[in-house]
């Protein structure tokens, strides 16, 4: 599996430019309420070939190998789609094996493989998509929706003078953040950004560097469970933990996120 990978990579480095799948996904997340006793995502083939998919849970820490502990069953683990045909990917927890206190990351991959034909003389080149699973056991103190508001921002200067922004999660539940960036003059519209993506797992932090000296407002976007945008600003303080607020123009950012957090 390691091998492939490098070659679709190599592959797409000598294409000349990104590879564009013909298999798209319903939802760029999947969030496994633990209520439940399974979870679906719907994967449609809109290329005008026959595909074969094949689809694998793995363990976020472990890399892309498939996970033969995990207590999941996924199915169909491989499949045929016609052009224009839809196939739906199940996900079901047999119970028991997953931690109860918190949220756990688990990653979903899709593998693309075109038909071969004998004698074509096409390069068939495999794609493959992966998409973040969080599985939420039942019980879990607090709203998911609010963790973006309940991370704890530091702002701080190391020995050799150069500024940090620490991020904590306090929160049983993961946070997606986009689009992290100090405001630098908002009259301007100049901002310094620190980042397209972090995700920052229950009871953990994160630290981002600045490259320039501090201004005054801390903007950055969260996902929420269905993949929308919300945008979230803060007044920073220097030396003082402080919390970030739903910003006033969320309204005009919340939308389906085309790639994958």
């Amino acid at each position: 599996m390691k091998g492939l990978n490098l070659m679709l990579v190599l592959l797409g480095l000598l294409a000349g430019g990104p590879l564009q799948a013909a298999v798209s996904l319903s939802g760029t997340r999947l969030v496994f309420d633990g209520r439940f006793r399974e979870v679906s995502i719907e994967a449609r083939n809109r290329g005008t070939e026959e595909v074969l998919l094949q689809a694998w849970l793995s363990d976020a820490n472990e890399g892309p190998e498939p996970s033969v502990n995990l207590p999941f069953v996924l199915t169909p683990p491989l499949v045929r789609l016609a052009p224009e045909h839809r196939q739906v990917l199940r996900l079901m927890y047999e119970g028991l094996g997953m931690p109860v206190g918190r949220e756990s990351l688990l990653h979903l991959y899709v593998l693309e493989i075109p038909r071969s034909r004998p004698g074509d003389g096409l390069l068939n080149i495999a794609i493959r998509q992966r998409i973040n699973v969080l599985y939420r056991p039942p019980g879990l103190p607090g709203d998911p929706a609010a963790t973006p508001q309940r991370l704890n921002w530091t702002l701080v200067r190391d020995d050799s003078g150069v500024h940090r922004l620490r991020v904590e999660n306090p929160t049983v539940f993961h946070a997606a953040l986009l689009n992290i960036q100090i405001e630098e003059d908002p009259l301007q519209g100049t901002s310094q950004p620190l980042g397209d993506d972090l995700l920052v797992p229950p009871g953990e932090r994160r630290e981002l560097i600045l490259a320039r000296s501090p201004a005054q407002h801390l903007r950055f976007k969260a996902l929420t469970d269905y993949g929308g945008q919300r945008v979230y600003r803060a007044r920073l303080a220097f030396g003082t933990p402080f919390n970030a607020s739903l910003s006033a123009d969320t309204a005009h950012s919340e939308q389906k996120v085309s790639s994958h957090d």
